[in-house]
């Protein structure tokens, strides 16, 4: 089912509000901003599950506000920001109507953002639609490979595009019939999470990703994370709980190429070949397919980031493909030794930068989760979700986040309220971290003060 619609704001209509330029020497050429609806608003409702394209120009995300582009609808909707032009879209739009969108994703240079909507016209339950922000045309990206709609619907956790919009992944338990390496009529188990599947929206073809190395199906224990399909869609990074290589520990991380049909253990490392020995969770893979940084506690034998002390660690680890080495990323200082082991959702750009969240402190002020940069060969990983005075925010911080391929437009989730001294709504906003060679025509110029 193909459909065109737009609903946008001009441009400029979207100014961010301005925080401060950022102070600290290296990054003297970035802009820190909260995403705002225009001058003097502020988002009426949560904004959450924000994903930074590769471009790094558009930023999208899931919001409850309807004050974005002025629609009436009373619920989420998905939302794409031009951070050059300034202009706003309600990407879950049909014909000048808002409808449910939610867990955006999208490509590289922010034309194709793909979504889950629930009970709508594509299909029952959850379904993946992708929107041509250029066209305005809305596609059914979870469909069979004669274009039906799974009857069971997706699972309601996460999309992932490539960059030039062509394949989607997705999750389902319902029989994709005509799905590559995959018999006609056959279906993950029921109370699975399914198998994961990605689409070629040029041809409609299916093909099955949650494949072992032997080449059957998962059998409904692996999961699709954010983060998780290569620019060129030829990647995807996934986390399943049975071994889907000869040997490999339960619980691991995995990159499924889906041109030459291999399955590879991304979670080891030279001292623990088949994996780490604590579970792995939550793979995310760069652009470029080269890096996956994932999260395992470090006495899973993958290695101290001191070399000799579980305290060194953060909690996550960088797997880089190309040179097929593990390291693992250090705690950062302004956590204190106990927090260790305490960091968890994450991105990664083309030159193997993470970006992180991490709980600041077990206990007392400050305990919340707060976000995180790792620069390989930069030193320790340095806090940029804190205030400009370098305190850090007082809630919670980084349940979503992503990172452009260049490793220089950030964007997170944040409920601080003393980031911004015009933040007074009460509720999770987007904040980004832009390096102005990004932008061409800067919209924070509005608003923006030392």
């Amino acid at each position: 089912m193909n459909a065109s619609s737009s609903l946008r704001m001009p441009a400029r209509a979207l100014i961010a509000c301005g925080i401060a330029a950022a102070a600290s020497p290296a990054h003297a050429d970035f802009i820190y901003a909260r995403l705002v609806p225009g001058p003097g608003l502020e988002a009426n409702g949560l904004s959450r599950s924000v994903d930074v394209s590769a471009g790094g120009r558009t930023v999208v995300f899931e919001s409850n506000a309807n004050n974005w582009v002025g629609d009436t609808y009373n619920g989420t909707r998905a939302i794409a920001v031009d951070l050059d032009t300034g202009v706003v879209e309600a990407v879950s739009a049909l014909g000048g109507t808002v409808f449910r969108g939610a867990s955006p994703a999208v490509s590289g240079d922010g034309r194709y953002v793909a979504f889950l909507t629930l009970n709508s016209a594509f299909g029952p339950n959850w379904q993946v639609l992708r929107k041509d922000r250029q066209s305005g045309e809305l596609a059914l990206a979870s469909a069979t490979a004669d274009g039906q709609a799974p009857d069971t619907g997706t699972e309601d956790n996460t999309v992932s595009i490539s960059a030039d919009g062509r394949y989607v992944a997705f999750q389902t338990v319902a029989a994709m019939t005509g799905a590559a390496d995959q018999p006609d009529g056959a279906s993950a188990p029921a109370g699975s999470s399914g198998e994961i599947y990605v689409k070629d929206m040029v041809t409609g073809q299916v093909k099955m990703a949650s494949v072992t190395a032997n080449g059957s199906a998962s059998g409904g224990t692996c999961s699709l994370e954010p983060h998780a399909l290569s620019a060129s869609g030829r990647h995807l990074s996934m986390l399943c709980g049975s071994a889907m290589v000869a040997g490999a520990s339960s619980g691991q991380a995995y990159v499924r190429d889906l041109q030459s049909n291999t399955t590879e253990l991304i979670s080891r490392s030279t001292s623990a070949a088949n994996g780490s020995s604590a579970f792995v969770y939550r793979p995310a893979i760069s652009p470029s397919g080269r890096f996956v940084s994932f999260q395992t506690r470090g006495y899973g034998g993958l290695g101290y980031a001191d070399g000799a002390s579980e305290t060194s660690n953060s909690g996550l680890y960088l797997r880089d493909r190309q040179a097929g080495v593990t390291i693992p990323i250090p705690r950062p200082p302004a956590l204190p030794s106990s927090s260790y082991d305490s960091c968890a959702v994450s991105a990664v750009s083309d030159i193997g930068s993470v970006v992180f969240h991490c709980n600041y402190a077990w206990v007392g002020p400050g305990s919340y989760p707060q976000v995180f940069l790792f620069v390989p060969g930069a030193g320790s990983p340095e806090m940029i979700s804190g205030t400009t005075g370098g305190q850090p925010g007082n809630n919670s911080a980084g349940s979503s986040l992503g990172v452009n391929a260049s490793g220089l437009s950030m964007a997170w989730e944040s409920s601080a309220s003393n980031i911004d001294p015009g933040d007074h709504n009460g509720v999770s906003d987007i904040f980004v971290l832009v390096d102005e060679s990004v932008l061409t025509d800067v919209i924070f110029a509005y608003g923006f003060e030392n």
